[in-house]
């Protein structure tokens, strides 16, 4: 990415830092959108209409796909669907038009995202595409013993550039790799994920401060330079590895890269750059952050700060449009920048609740009081499988993601297959199994999880209004099923922390 390189909202206060609503992260959404879109793509500036195009525009889509993230609102989804047939309609493969590997890694990444999101096949056939293709070309054993070109030797060269291999492409498509896997169970994808991943944690990151440096040159020197989105993008890449392999040290590396980012590229604890040069900042940072806080359950320590960061971009909006650029401890000017120079603020705010999750928020073991069984998403990948009871074991699938959304309810995912839990076809009936199917946040996928007065939660389906119930079964591959809420120990469940 070249250019990279060169009104009340206070709800409540909440140890002294003012949280932000619902209603904000809507209207910070809707005002980008009232200013940049036009039909199914997003204009270059306020004040230029023309479509913005390849890397730029999706970056653009990537906001959208935050958006949707946090709501699962349908006409979200939709935008998102539409926007990325709009992208592809002008941007078609092949892409062998452009030597930088990051802009690939935009553009599969904004593509693969929408896929989780939208289930367009399309979109995964054209991600694993450009991954595919800008992997083959990129990663090199021969220099620094791997990594992948920024530019591509043959165009750096061309353009009298000096050819690097830095933490964006690396980064970028090593994200795309691991959704890849997500989205299809291809262990090759894990395995590429893991190589590069290997490679920036070797020659880029110091795993001692959490320092991520921008890269290293032809020649072997490195590119010393920090930046918010080299460190958000590594921090982003770290948690879906920790997530889909649990392995610590990722864990680890995500946290130590959160802090280094919070206490080093922040103005007293703010992400700030008036650089009006620059594209976005901080928008792979709001994803890295608030992906990471949530999966390991660390709302405690960082709510306050999210919020904080939240809190100066809506008091330094545009006082005409509601929109606040990268400086985001200063009042946004109203000149005619850049759509993406909007898109950070936008991001963060739709990483930063309302309200502090709970404490079952994160990734948990969830075990019957009755059985002693653990919800279980079995061997099987495939949507409409049933969702099973099994003895307690470290494996991923015992493994849940939950995560909440505005409206309070909870998305139930499998680490091992990425569904989620699923009421099939919005079923009313006593008795109905339920499977793991595709994430589309309708309401037979949200669950209401009330805590009891003996410790246990009830978890019962916003569609149906019917409890997850364990039916007394105790033996390995017991179903799962829905029933009338009793107060039964086998409607009652156990969550701790993985």
């Amino acid at each position: 990415m070249r250019s990279r390189k060169s009104l009340g909202f206070v709800l409540v206060v909440l140890n002294g830092v003012a949280a932000i609503s619902n209603n904000d992260a809507d209207a910070m959404f809707n005002d980008w959108n009232n200013a940049f879109l036009s039909g199914s793509q997003y204009r270059r500036s306020i004040n230029d209409p023309a479509p913005d195009t390849t890397w730029s525009a999706s970056l653009d889509i990537l906001v959208a796909e935050d958006a949707f993230d946090r709501t699962g609102d349908s006409a979200r989804m939709t935008l998102v669907n539409n926007l990325l047939n709009s992208w592809l309609a002008a941007t078609p493969p092949p892409w062998s038009w452009d030597g930088w590997n990051d802009d690939i890694g935009w553009f599969t990444l904004a593509l693969a995202r929408g896929y989780q999101i939208t289930g367009t096949q399309n979109f995964l056939t054209q991600a694993e595409y450009g991954f595919n293709y800008a992997f083959g070309r990129g990663w090199d054993e021969t220099y620094i013993g791997g990594g992948i070109w920024e530019q591509q030797p043959d165009d750096a060269q061309g353009d009298g550039r000096t050819p690097a291999k830095e933490a964006l492409s690396n980064d970028s498509l090593g994200k795309v790799a691991c959704l890849l896997y997500q989205s299809t169970g291809n262990e090759a994808y894990l395995q590429n994920a893991e190589k590069i991943y290997a490679w920036v944690r070797k020659n880029l990151f110091d795993t001692q401060t959490g320092k991520l440096i921008t890269g290293i040159d032809w020649n072997g020197k490195a590119i010393t330079n920090t930046a918010a989105y080299n460190q958000g993008t590594f921090l982003d890449f770290a948690t879906l590895l920790w997530k889909i392999t649990f392995n610590p040290m990722y864990r680890d590396d995500a946290l130590l890269a959160l802090e280094f980012g919070k206490n080093s590229l922040t103005n007293n604890g703010i992400f700030s750059n008036s650089n009006t040069g620059l594209n976005t900042w901080a928008d792979e940072m709001a994803r890295g952050v608030g992906n990471f806080v949530n999966a390991a359950g660390l709302w405690d320590k960082y709510f306050d700060w999210m919020n904080q960061n939240a809190n100066s971009i809506l008091a330094n909006r545009r006082t005409d449009k509601g929109i606040t650029w990268n400086a985001w401890d200063q009042k946004t000017p109203n000149t005619d920048l850049i759509t993406n120079t909007y898109a950070s603020a936008v991001a963060w705010l739709q990483y930063t609740p309302a309200v502090k999750p709970t404490n079952v928020s994160g990734i948990m073991y969830i075990t019957n009081k009755a059985t002693g069984l653990r919800i279980d998403s079995g061997s099987s990948r495939d949507s409409s499988s049933n969702i099973v009871q099994w003895g307690a074991n470290p494996a991923m699938a015992q493994k849940w993601l939950i995560t909440q959304s505005p409206d309070f309810s909870w998305t139930l995912t499998s680490l091992r297959t990425w569904l989620v839990i699923d009421n099939p076809r919005e079923s009313t009936q006593n008795g109905e199994n339920m499977i793991q199917y595709r994430s589309s946040r309708a309401n037979n996928q949200r669950w209401w999880i009330d805590q009891q007065a003996d410790g246990s939660y009830k978890i019962w389906n916003k569609q149906s209004q019917k409890a997850l119930d364990g039916s007394r079964m105790t033996n390995n591959g017991a179903l799962v099923a829905q029933n009338d809420w009793t107060g039964a120990d086998s409607q009652r469940w156990l969550i701790t922390r993985a």
